[in-house]
């Protein structure tokens, strides 16, 4: 089974996948479930997406299910951007 494959195994099995992300100055950044996985697969590949750098920031209590892979996916630079 190829990665494509298995993210959308992922994708059907995960449920609603659409949320906010709360940033730690108080703003509130809204994503679809489509936007989520074209993420994960921008963070995979190397590749910018509009929700990378909120998702490198967001508070602690977003990184749940799909944020919260994406950030361990991208947790060098991320780390790197904090410090």
């Amino acid at each position: 089974m190829g990665l494509r494959d298995r993210l959308r195994r992922l994708e059907r099995d995960a449920g609603d996948l659409s949320g906010t992300l709360k940033m730690p100055d108080g703003t509130e950044v809204s994503y679809q479930r489509s936007e989520m996985f074209d993420a994960l697969l921008a963070a995979i590949d190397g590749r910018e997406h509009r929700l990378l750098p909120y998702l490198r920031e967001a508070e602690p209590d977003t990184n749940k299910r799909m944020p919260g892979l994406i950030r361990a996916l991208g947790g060098n630079e991320a780390r790197g951007a904090q410090g």
